[in-house]
């Protein structure tokens, strides 16, 4: 027997011995379920029911937790039902107090207690994080149920899964206590948000009034922080979005991102990492971008509290620049070091909380993250001011060093005025010698100037005469005899020398529009077209002439139209088409369109004689 029993204590058989029980007493109304009074069974298979769990093959299954370890009891496997056994009893018949069960992590997806009615069967309770609001027995932001205790030992047991490792801490409490304390915590919960929604209008305020994009990112910081806490304490569940339980657990997975990028953001701004530290600036650019990435794809591939603690780091950096840019004497980075150090001492406990280790459940603790949320918005908000201070002093001192210079340069500029005074008088007198001289020598040049412009006006005239009695004897020569295309060119050498002609021409007498005889006109879409300035008809130089809708240059149909007239009309599409380098077809077209005309005016004229004249042809 000894050996025997020498064999079960070395080889710590963990189911030979059972959990003990809790004994609730009168003088206490708040009572933790440690690991010495909880045992543990892990249902991999999830198909197991309270029938299963309270049978015989199953109930020597449960397992004790380690008594003496600071780490809570937690969901290790995602994938499996937790199955919890407890035994609860008072130390006396005439304790008249109502008991209640408390789980303090509100993040298990399903939960549900199972306590044995006096009809022997087991009556089931249920909440959970995955679960409506509306479905809990109390309207309390974690899962709350009554739990029937007297003198005599009883056993309960409670079911949960969750998608996330949460611990398994529960509490019982007597009623009036849970009455007060709920009370209280939602009383300091009130108080926490207060004071942050009254520090977001304060800092919005101060953006209208300063225009100062850095109160936007701390404002954005402050509300990814409300949005933090309202997932971690439930009270976002509870009067946010009670009917919608998948928002949880999107909420909780970007809540952590939002956070360290709007607190980064706002950080950089605030510390001007871009230009006191540089090379730590790039270094933390690099780590945010990684972070990021890590974090999308541990979002979407494993599960996000197995990285949890890579959060730290980027706070862990954050917190060294501050010091490093407060060594520096960056003056403004003192409030910021202070606060911070409230805020990273809270991000520590929550997630040593997070990890499951077990510190104390007071509500400092318990509130951590909230506490230190508090403390650093109020003094990053004087942080804030004091940097506006600081910087308003600076500019002060700017500016009184900008009006003293500017003084000295005022005196220096009256000394060098004076100088240049002196210097510009004897300037003058030398300037005034020299234009005494040059007015003498202009006076002798524009004797010389008026003498050679006589001249000139009397060479313009007879330049003008000679031109022109050549230009008029080689139009006459033109009218009346051959001439080659190079001699005729020099009369219509180009096209808009034609059309100038045909301008010439046309409105002569004056100008008639076609469409509705208005006189009025303005210039039309090309130089030599007219526009009518009452219908807005467009009028071109070739319209209504034998030229209209050439299909070759208007040059040489000129040269065609002269051949055709000096010739007598006796000249063939064939000499044409040599002569001009065009088409025979092309010529002969032409020549045809000329007879035609030809014939029209002499029906018109009522007489078989030739066309007067080459502008009547045209």
């Amino acid at each position: 027997r000894f050996l025997v029993y020498c064999l079960f204590v070395f080889c710590g058989i963990p189911n030979a011995f059972s959990a003990d029980t809790l004994v609730i007493s009168n003088n206490k109304a708040d009572y933790t379920l440690e690991a010495e009074y909880i045992q543990i069974l892990e249902d991999s298979t999830n198909k197991l029911t309270i029938n299963d769990i309270v049978s015989e093959p199953y109930h020597s299954q449960f397992v004790n937790s380690p008594v003496d370890s600071k780490i809570l009891p937690s969901i290790k496997n995602t994938n499996a039902t937790y199955w919890v056994k407890f035994t609860i009893r008072t130390d006396s018949d005439d304790n008249q107090n109502r008991y209640i069960l408390e789980n303090l992590d509100l993040h298990v997806d399903n939960f549900e207690l199972y306590t044995l009615s006096d009809s022997g069967k087991y009556k089931i309770n249920q909440a959970g994080y995955a679960l409506p609001f509306n479905t809990r027995i109390y309207p309390h932001k974690n899962f709350v149920f009554d739990i029937p205790v007297d003198s005599q030992p009883k056993t309960f047991y409670i079911k949960v899964s969750s998608s996330n490792h949460n611990v398994l801490l529960f509490k019982i409490r007597s009623a009036p206590f849970f009455t007060l304390y709920s009370t209280s915590e939602y009383y300091l919960l009130g108080i926490f948000y207060g004071i942050l929604l009254i520090m977001a209008v304060y800092n919005l305020l101060m953006y209208f009034s300063m225009r100062e994009s850095l109160y936007l990112y701390f404002i954005v910081y402050i509300l990814c922080g409300m949005i933090i806490t309202l997932t971690e304490d439930g009270t976002g569940f509870q009067y946010l979005w009670p009917e919608h339980p998948e928002w949880n657990h999107l909420i909780s997975s970007v809540s952590p991102l939002l956070l360290v990028l709007s607190f980064t953001f706002y950080s950089k701004r605030f510390l001007l990492l871009k230009t006191t530290l540089p090379a730590i600036n790039r270094i933390f650019n690099y780590i945010l971008a990684g972070y990021t990435a890590f974090y999308f794809i541990d979002l979407f591939t494993f599960n996000l509290s197995k990285s949890f603690p890579i959060h730290f780091i980027p706070f862990v950096l954050i917190y060294f620049a501050a010091i490093r840019c407060l060594r520096k004497g960056y003056r403004p980075a003192r409030f910021y070091v202070i606060g911070y150090t409230f805020m990273f001492i809270s991000i520590i406990l929550f997630t040593l909380r997070f990890l499951g280790v077990h510190i104390s459940d007071s509500i400092i603790t318990v509130y951590s993250f909230n506490i230190g949320l508090v403390f650093e918005t109020v003094l990053m908000s004087f942080a804030l001011a004091d940097r506006i201070k600081i910087m308003k002093n600076e500019k002060e001192e700017a500016q009184k060093k900008i009006i003293s210079q500017l003084q000295e340069n005022e005196r220096l500029k009256d000394k060098l005025n004076k100088e240049l005074e002196i210097k510009v008088q004897e300037r003058t007198q030398e300037i005034s010698r020299k234009n005494q001289e040059l007015e003498y020598a202009n006076s002798l040049l524009k004797e010389q100037a008026e003498e050679i412009a006589r001249i000139n006006q009397l060479l313009e005239v007879d330049n003008k005469q000679l031109k022109t009695n050549v230009k008029e004897l080689t139009k006459a020569r033109i009218f009346l005899k051959d001439v080659d295309f190079a001699e005729f060119s020099k009369i219509f050498p180009d096209k808009e020398a034609c059309l100038s002609y045909l301008v010439e021409l046309k409105w002569s007498k004056g100008y008639s529009c076609k469409k509705c005889n208005n006189t009025k006109w303005c210039k039309g879409k090309d130089e030599f077209s007219r526009r009518c300035t009452k219908c807005r008809y467009d009028e071109s130089a070739t319209a209504y002439t034998i030229f209209h809708k050439l299909k070759f240059p208007i040059t040489k149909a000129f040269y065609m139209l002269f051949l055709i007239y000096a010739n007598k009309e006796k000249i063939t599409s064939f000499e044409l088409s040599q002569i001009v380098s065009l088409r025979q077809s092309t010529c002969w077209n032409f020549n045809r369109k000329i007879q035609a005309a030809v014939a029209n005016n002499k029906k018109k004229n009522n007489s078989d004689s030739e066309v007067d004249g080459w502008a009547q042809l045209i």
